[in-house]
């Protein structure tokens, strides 16, 4: 994968952490008297994800998922591929992107709970589409698009009720899950869009879920795309743009070294059997997340304090769930190494925060290289879901982000002062 060791030393794509935490570090206590966890997102990494996803699908359009990790820093880079776009879910994610560089006829726009100000500001930007995914939601649309005399392009996401295996918070294409439309609310939607004139049918998508690591569910979901296309074409005698297969491909979160077992999305597997498919009458679209962010961050954070049990030992740091909470929501896992090896014993422990929820923890009975206080740790493939899941629970400050290229170290956001976290409270 992406770490090896050199000597104690831990090299992330072969860049020395030592080096680059120590030159952190001492910067962050100069400029700003901050001594606490930080984010390390690596462009190579990054770059050489995105163009996977540019080399494996040369016909379709690519929209990254902001809500995987949406620095705006993050997000100027990923504009410099034409082939991508950005996926967003919010107003506030719209803003991003724009603020990024990226116009808005390069955003597609998920989420199941768009507000009036939100469609506005989306029709107003001129959005490549609305991802709806109810029919109050197409008639709100409708009614706000027509008050504003535009026409709004939508696509219809579906619920093909697919099962798949991932974690039950993140099964979303299931019947019973929040998202997208069911057989029944497709007639209906189909019907606005017949008597609408400010409505366009441009696409259908399905999204079955998260850290999928399994090529033929997205198979099936674009056979049943393609049965909907061609039932829709026509009825509404309109032609259809594409077919947006979402996102979803998992990553390998247990895979850390050179050699480990790799069992992430065989991506160029499945790109080579949709291009072996004939006769596909529709551009076939993807919204990739955590397989482009996941590897290409970290979290480093230091060890406050050990805590010997009578079978593990605790060792307790300055970040915790206000910094990565994936593994107190999703029970996930997330390697941790240390940055420097202080020893070859091998401890058993449990790594948590200094939050006051017992659910504040990085990993139970983790097997990891004997930890000093003050010893620097890396938890890896942190970059998805990490920093934009974030809180200030605790009233604990958000913790500063920098990217590396080589021996190049950019800021990209800087440490939250305290008073900064309750300033809007200050009302007089």
């Amino acid at each position: 994968m992406f770490y090896t060791y050199q000597g104690d030393i831990l090299f992330w794509n072969g860049d020395n952490t030592s080096l680059l935490c120590d030159k952190i570090e001492k910067d962050l206590r100069l400029q700003y008297s901050y001594s606490g966890p930080y984010f390390l997102y690596n462009e190579n990494i990054l770059k050489a994800r995105l163009q996977m996803f540019v080399d494996n699908f040369p016909g379709s359009q690519l929209y990254y998922s902001v809500k995987s990790l949406s620095n705006i820093h993050i997000l100027k880079l990923i504009e410099g591929y034409k082939s991508f776009g950005l996926d967003v879910v919010s107003g506030g994610e719209i803003q991003r992107g724009l603020a990024s560089g990226f116009k808005g006829s390069r955003m597609v726009y998920a989420g199941v709970g768009k507000t009036e100000e939100e469609i506005k500001l989306g029709l107003r930007e001129n959005l490549k589409s609305f991802h709806v995914e109810s029919v109050s939601e197409i008639r709100q649309i409708e009614r706000i698009a027509k008050r504003e005399g535009l026409r709004a392009p939508i696509t219809l996401r579906l619920n093909p009720d697919i099962p798949v295996d991932t974690h039950k918070y993140i099964k979303t294409g299931v019947e019973g899950a929040k998202f997208g439309l069911n057989a029944g609310e497709l007639v209906e939607s189909v019907s606005i869009i017949k008597e609408s004139e400010n409505i366009s049918l441009v696409g259908l998508q399905v999204h079955l879920g998260s850290q999928l690591l399994d090529k033929e569910v997205y198979f099936k979901g674009l056979d049943f795309l393609t049965n909907v296309a061609h039932n829709l074409e026509s009825s509404l005698s309109t032609k259809i743009e594409y077919l947006s297969l979402g996102g979803g491909f998992g990553i390998d979160y247990n895979s850390t070294f050179t050699g480990d077992i790799n069992v992430e999305f065989p991506l160029s597997d499945f790109a080579a059997g949709l291009a072996g498919k004939k006769n596909q009458r529709w551009r076939i679209d993807f919204e990739p997340g955590r397989f482009i962010s996941a590897h290409s961050g970290l979290l480093v954070a230091h060890v406050l304090y050990i805590k010997p049990r009578n079978d593990f030992t605790i060792a307790i740091t300055d970040a915790g769930m206000s910094e990565l909470i994936r593994p107190a929501l999703y029970g996930a896992t997330h390697k941790i190494l240390s940055i420097v090896k202080s020893s070859d014993e091998m401890v058993d422990y449990d790594v948590v925060g200094p939050i006051c929820e017992s659910g504040d923890f990085f990993a139970r009975k983790m097997n990891l290289n004997k930890l000093r206080e003050g010893d620097k740790i890396a938890i890896a493939h942190a970059g998805a879901y990490g920093s934009v899941m974030s809180s200030n629970y605790n009233s604990r400050p958000y913790v500063p982000e920098f990217l590396v290229t080589g021996e190049s170290i950019r800021l990209i956001r800087r440490p939250q002062m305290p008073e900064n976290i309750y300033s809007l409270e200050l009302l007089a």
